[in-house]
């Protein structure tokens, strides 16, 4: 499998422990470290792997359901890092009712061994429909 199928294959585990709602799928994808960084939409600045797991078992235990597609997925590998950029759509049904969102997503992940492992997730929401889109009327 080259580099890129590799990194491929990491950011895809990625979403199917997100859409999977298990915490324990969630910790696999992520390089335990002090130094990772996490920023979901709208929020502050995580880092180190206590504070990122905790937000993720508390963005876990509140959700019913969680879909994403992927939209244009941009890839840059430098020797043991590499940069996804990823256009997520997502469909989430909580104690809210069902919401539907468009994310911007950038997921770094490094190499260690023979695996990738996530070491930054930040996703900014999406306000501003596509340059091809007409405005709203």
């Amino acid at each position: 499998m080259s580099d890129r199928e590799s990194v491929l294959a990491a950011n895809r585990a990625f979403y199917d422990a997100f859409e999977s709602l298990d915490a324990e799928k969630m910790e696999a994808v992520w390089l335990r470290d002090p130094r990772i960084i996490c920023i979901h939409p709208g929020w502050r600045k995580l880092s180190g792997w206590g504070p990122i797991m905790s937000s993720w078992e508390r963005i876990l235990d509140n959700l019913f359901e969680m879909k994403f597609e992927l939209g244009e997925i941009e890839v840059t590998i430098s020797g043991d890092l590499a940069i996804v950029v990823v256009e997520e759509t997502l469909t989430q049904r909580g104690y809210d009712g069902t919401e539907r969102s468009n994310v911007l997503a950038t997921n770094v992940f490094e190499r260690v061994g023979n695996g990738w492992f996530m070491v930054m997730h930040h996703g900014s929401p999406v306000l501003a429909p596509p340059d091809d889109e007409p405005p709203l009327q």
